[in-house]
């Protein structure tokens, strides 16, 4: 029985790192004969960097930094491949898991701490930065980053937008002093969805009330991406509101795109392609997967749909955990996944890390048992 840990992390719990090693260990509980490798998932947000520490040698950075709304805090990004390479995380400087919801005011809240990475990252001397998008507590469409490598954004009374969202005043907006046209650099943005950046499946829509937006601000922020997204045509002569994947993080994917001329890719394939991952895959193998929450987002790109889709060249059987399972969309997950548990009654548990490893052991020491009695029958 060849079995394959791959969870994708359990957003405000458990990266996949530690997933993979509860699910491991309560697998081993009830066989302690039974052989699995394990590898873990990320799809570009919370977690990617802890999943990029796991696979690749590298360098730590610990710089001091701010999360969305101004606070100070102690930032981390890798370097990779012999200093040539920095891998940076959005949702380690300017995620929800950074600050608290309540005081997350999105008029306010910006990504100048993500810059604030990518510009070190460029003084260290690195010739390709990945960043890895999701988990996001803004919807700035990147200009906070763009303001920390020296863009300037102009209200229309010519005056310099700071400490703030500039998205929800800016009139004009001057490159001329940015840090990145003076620079030769690789950038490769990593999405862990493929929205676009308005409409009923753009970022606003979709993501802005989990980030604290109330109903009756999301025309406004609509607006002011469509605003800022007719100042970046006239600059950049490119549609961003075309990008797939460009709301990715509060549209910070397609704006930055066109600003660092990156290239966009999922963050999920990315990593399977970058740990081969399709070498550990045999005909039969049964594959463990999840994450936090299982609903109609999952079909989104999220990691665990992502991989059975990368797969879908081979024979394998499928068991996703959910930390809770969105019991209306099971007919749709069930069209992905052949096996799917939940850890959780409550459809949106809210719980401590110790209850959460707790029900997660549990969960896979009942996937033990039903592997076990499959091996016993056969």
């Amino acid at each position: 029985m060849d079995i394959l840990i791959s969870p994708n992390s359990f957003k405000g719990t458990l990266s996949s790192v530690e997933a993979s090693d509860i699910i491991a260990e309560g697998l081993l509980k009830i066989d302690q004969n039974i052989k699995f490798k394990k590898l873990p998932i990320a799809d570009g947000g919370d977690g990617t960097l802890e999943l990029f520490k796991f696979y690749f040698d590298h360098e730590s950075v610990k710089e001091e930094s701010v999360n969305s709304i101004g606070e100070k805090i102690e930032s981390e990004y890798l370097i990779l491949d012999d200093g040539k390479t920095a891998f940076i995380e959005y949702a380690n400087t300017c995620g929800l898991s950074r600050v608290e919801l309540s005081k997350n005011n999105l008029n306010i809240s910006n990504s100048y701490g993500f810059g604030l990475q990518i510009k070190s990252a460029i003084r260290k001397g690195v010739k390709n930065i990945i960043l890895g998008l999701g988990g996001s507590a803004t919807i700035d469409g990147g200009c906070g980053a763009m303001m920390a490598l020296g863009v300037n954004f102009y209200d229309r009374n010519k005056c310099i937008l700071e400490n703030i969202n500039p998205i929800v005043s800016v009139d004009k907006i001057d490159i001329s002093n940015s840090i990145i046209d003076n620079t030769k650099l690789n950038f490769t943005i990593l999405t862990d969805v493929d929205n676009y950046i308005i409409g009923d499946q753009g970022c606003v829509k979709v993501y802005g009330k989990q980030k604290g937006l109330k109903n009756s601000e999301i025309p406004k922020f609509e607006s002011y991406l469509k605003n800022l997204s007719q100042i970046f045509d006239s600059l950049f002569y490119k549609n961003v509101l075309k990008i797939k994947s460009g709301g990715a993080a509060g549209g910070v994917a397609g704006f930055l795109k066109i600003f660092l001329n990156a290239k966009l890719d999922y963050g999920s394939e990315f990593i399977f392609k970058k740990i081969n991952y399709e070498k550990y895959v045999k005909s039969g193998s049964i594959i463990i997967t999840g994450e936090g929450r299982l609903d109609d987002q999952t079909i989104n790109m999220k990691a665990p749909y992502s991989l059975m889709s990368f797969l879908n060249n081979k024979k394998f059987f499928s068991v996703a955990i959910g930390g809770s399972v969105e019991y209306k969309s099971l007919k749709l997950l069930l069209n992905t996944f052949d096996l799917i548990f939940s850890t959780s009654d409550d459809i949106n548990p809210s719980i401590k890390k110790d209850e959460a490893i707790k029900n997660l052991m549990k969960t896979s020491m009942d996937i033990s048992k039903l592997l076990y009695f499959k091996k016993k029958i056969n």
